[in-house]
């Protein structure tokens, strides 16, 4: 029987994500870091968005990311369209929210995003350490349905990928 063909992700990683990936003394270090090497090892694809790499800057410089093993993607004009749909259904369903989340303003960067991600067929997955961000898409998923599947960085990268974690 013919072995089955690998199933290749690609994976946009939002700002949170490279946040804790740079700080060692934060508690989800250790699974940024598993996951980076999962999908490095593993032949995915690695996504940031121009926008993360804006909020990311704010803090810390660009170049002390791992940026050779992601690719770029700007926000272009489809993102813009898609971005607008996303915001408009999170704003209609505010109610929904916690008031901290409500006044977020972080919300429309929040759907760029995921825009971006909804758009590009070779990205399947979302990956976070945002809780907020998480409950932004859970009001997304059942008016936009986006493709993407959400995944919060504390779900460890085996369980998330369906995978077998052999290294314990």
């Amino acid at each position: 029987m013919p072995k089955a063909a690998a199933v290749t992700h690609g994976v946009l990683c939002d700002t949170s994500f490279l946040i804790r990936w740079a700080k060692p003394d934060d508690a989800l270090h250790p699974a940024a870091h598993a996951y980076l090497k999962y999908l490095v090892e593993g032949g995915h694809t690695l996504h940031v968005s121009t926008i993360a790499l804006a909020e990311y800057a704010v803090r810390d410089a660009i170049v002390n990311l791992p940026l050779k093993y992601f690719r770029v993607v700007p926000f272009n004009v489809d993102h813009a369209q898609r971005a607008g749909e996303f915001a408009r259904a999170v704003f209609e369903a505010r109610g929904a929210l916690t008031p901290q989340i409500g006044q977020r303003t972080i919300i429309p960067n929040d759907t760029k995003m995921f825009a971006q991600a909804d758009l590009a067929p070779e990205i399947t997955h979302y990956l976070t350490a945002d809780g907020d961000c998480e409950k932004v898409y859970r009001l997304l998923k059942p008016v936009t349905n986006p493709h993407f599947q959400f995944v919060h960085l504390s779900t460890p990268w085996h369980q998330a990928f369906g995978q077998l974690d052999l290294t314990e």
